[in-house]
């Protein structure tokens, strides 16, 4: 399967051509996904590539307030539920079903040291999560609401923790 099938099944449409192309407008989630793959396409075809990268970038960030790199290398099956004001960084990885709520930043914590973020695969960012520099999320993780990550911080939840009550 495709990146753009299993980006369109995490939108919760079927794969068939009438339903892609109607959960391209009418899902703004989905439209995100499809300019980032363009983008992603574009950017590895040379000069002419890299312009039209551009352009879709320019794009995303007029039509969806959101700035998500070419350059950076996000899995299949990402879902966008709200794309509002996303930024992911160039040196970002995401791995395969992960969703994405508004306000999300993932990028570099400093200038002179260009690591970045890591996400594990069906991790879960809330709203207005931020990580900052060399943070990695493990597989299906969740990361709350509001919550700033910097560099080396380890995580703390994990999915196999339990929450116990006396």
């Amino acid at each position: 399967m495709s990146a753009w099938h299993a980006d369109l099944a995490a939108s919760g449409r079927r794969a068939t051509i009438w339903q892609g192309f109607v959960a391209w407008i009418a899902n703004p989630g989905f439209a995100l996904a499809c300019h980032y793959r363009l983008a992603h396409w574009a950017v590895a075809r040379g000069r002419m590539g890299r312009g039209l990268a551009m352009l879709v970038e320019r794009r995303m960030i007029a039509v969806f307030a959101c700035h998500l790199s070419a350059r950076a290398r996000i899995g299949p099956g990402v879902c966008f539920p709200h794309p509002l004001a996303i930024v992911i960084g160039e040196g970002v990885v995401i791995g395969a079903r992960v969703t994405i709520y508004h306000g999300v930043t993932l990028g570099r914590q400093r200038v002179e040291v260009a690591t970045y973020p890591l996400i594990g695969e069906e991790a879960t960012l809330y709203c207005g999560a931020t990580l900052l520099g060399a943070v990695t999320v493990g597989d299906g993780v969740r990361i709350g609401a509001q919550r700033l990550m910097l560099g080396d911080e380890p995580v703390v939840a994990r999915p196999d923790a339990r929450v116990t009550r006396r």
